[in-house]
């Protein structure tokens, strides 16, 4: 570390980052509030901390920090799929939901916010809006193996077996 790099934001959040990849949440939980001491504006910076603080079970600082990066940047999607992250292993699947749709609305491209969406409403047996949130999924996706194997098990609890059978042969193409 360069004298300079200790009073850089963007060099802690990098080193955070890198820390989470490695499984080190503690690290990385550590690094991400040195730069939001150094920077306390950018809605990121709290999000990947939240997520951090999730991952150690920390779920009522987690959803603090995630509710502080939607307060900065309410138009930012990974915020709200990261908050939903946070609710759903919190057990709150109902504000999973809701900040899911919220992450689909402001980027209806990106399929794994369809993907948590879909799973969330499998959670609570909504299996038609499940299915319709993972079939968007495969529209963004097509080669996507989990979407199909997903759709497939959903479909069979669904009792829809031929359509299952279908899934399943696609997901296991797409898995090769």
């Amino acid at each position: 570390m360069s004298p300079d790099s200790a009073s850089d934001d963007a060099y802690w959040f990098s080193l955070g980052e890198a820390e989470r990849d490695r499984g080190q949440f503690r690290q990385a939980e550590l690094c991400f509030q040195k730069a939001l001491e150094l920077n306390p504006y950018k809605a990121s910076y709290y999000a990947e901390l939240g997520l951090a603080k999730s991952e150690l079970d920390k779920s009522d600082e987690a959803i603090a920090c995630l509710r502080r990066a939607a307060e900065l940047d309410p138009l930012c999607a990974a915020v709200w799929c990261g908050k939903g992250v946070v609710h759903f292993r919190a057990g709150d699947t109902e504000g999973a939901i809701s900040a899911f749709e919220r992450a689909v609305r402001l980027n209806p491209d990106a399929a794994d916010y369809w993907m948590n969406l879909g799973l969330s409403y499998a959670a609570v047996e909504d299996y038609k809006k499940a299915l319709s949130a993972f079939e968007r999924g495969i529209e963004i996706t097509p080669c996507d193996a989990d979407f199909w194997a997903r759709k497939g098990r959903l479909l069979m609890v669904m009792e829809q077996e031929e359509r299952a059978k279908h899934c399943f042969k696609n997901a296991e193409l797409f898995s090769s």
